[in-house]
């Protein structure tokens, strides 16, 4: 389901949460559904966790959610892309969208335990949400995926409720991050590739005699470069990598351990000799040896990962509370 991850991320408005449990309901399995018999209408019960029942229209709810995503920007035909032996992209939203019914309960389940509640003002926000919506769906829509003001409100309710879940079970996760460890700093470079991908996508793997003669060659664009007007355009002129400029941090993956290294080690407006790297020799110059606002926006970026860390680890613990099933007899008329 890896592929569809992102777009079932993006369902509501509450994306963080959505993407942050997305795969985490592992005991989600069609071979533990129990069977039911009879055909699949609106209010049959399709799903059950524990002992709350999921009915077949408010499975399409969400399915409307997606479609009315998708379809705008990738067309109606995007769900009968194929992904794999007989697998398309509908094949696997389907089971996305089921996952994020059944993560949705627990959470609301688990929100309950903790009396965790939506205020009168969430709750009016998910009814306009719900109204604007419903105010652009067409009467085949309506029909078809059973929508109404008050189903999709419910729907808008539970994910803010999810939202609000995300940030109750992950207040006491730790918010302490030092400069150094977020530190984000400026650099242009030049690279000649010796192992890796060049940027134009051909795969670069010199022998020990070429990386002597790569060698040389960016010792001659170092000196060139101190004569140079504009190191970036030269950078960009000469380079085998893709990028000329980056911002990066101490965990990137863009340039090699010993580039990184020596570009933190750079203070500003300072130009490096030639570094000899695991995947090739770089020259590197310092534009900004400390990136305040991208710094920041790491610490957060560091403190999300916490999070999202926490809250996995207790919604797997939620989750060992409840006997999940899906029906087979539902899940094969099931379409996006």
């Amino acid at each position: 389901m890896r592929r569809t991850n992102r777009i079932v991320a993006l369902l509501l408005a509450g994306v963080m949460v959505a993407g942050s449990i997305t795969g985490c309901s592992g005991s989600i399995k069609k071979k533990s559904a129990k069977l039911e018999k009879g055909d699949i209408t609106d209010s049959s019960i399709v799903i059950t966790v524990g002992d709350q029942g999921i009915k077949y229209s408010e499975v399409k709810n969400y399915c409307y959610f997606l479609k009315n995503q998708y379809e705008g920007s990738f067309g109606e035909k995007i769900w009968s892309y194929s992904v794999g032996k007989d697998t398309t992209i509908g094949d696997e939203a389907k089971e996305e969208v089921i996952n994020m019914v059944t993560q949705l309960k627990v959470i609301k389940a688990a929100a309950e335990e903790q009396k965790v509640k939506l205020t009168n003002d969430e709750k009016d926000e998910a009814v306009q949400k719900a109204e604007e919506m419903i105010q652009t769906a067409t009467q085949q829509d309506k029909q078809e995926y059973y929508l109404s003001v008050q189903s999709l409100s419910d729907i808008y309710e539970e994910n803010a409720l999810a939202d609000k879940m995300f940030y109750v079970a992950t207040d006491d996760v730790d918010n302490n991050i030092s400069d150094e460890e977020a530190k984000q700093i400026k650099i242009q470079y030049l690279e000649v590739i010796t192992n890796g991908t060049n940027a134009s996508g051909k795969k670069v793997e010199l022998n020990e005699k070429e990386k002597v003669t790569a060698l040389k060659r960016v010792q001659q664009l170092k000196t060139q470069l101190t004569q140079a007007d504009d190191f970036l355009t030269f950078a960009k002129a000469n380079t085998d990598a893709a990028d000329a400029e980056l911002t990066i941090g101490r965990d990137t993956t863009k340039l090699s351990k010993e580039a990184i290294d020596a570009a933190f080690a750079l203070e500003k407006g300072q130009m490096s000799d030639v570094i000899t790297g695991s995947d090739g020799y770089y020259i590197i110059k310092c534009i900004e040896n400390n990136d305040t606002d991208d710094t920041q926006a790491k610490k957060e970026e560091i403190i999300a990962s916490r999070q999202t860390k926490m809250f996995k680890k207790k919604y797997a613990q939620w989750l060992k509370n409840y006997d999940i099933k899906i029906s087979q007899a539902f899940w094969k008329v099931l379409q996006i």
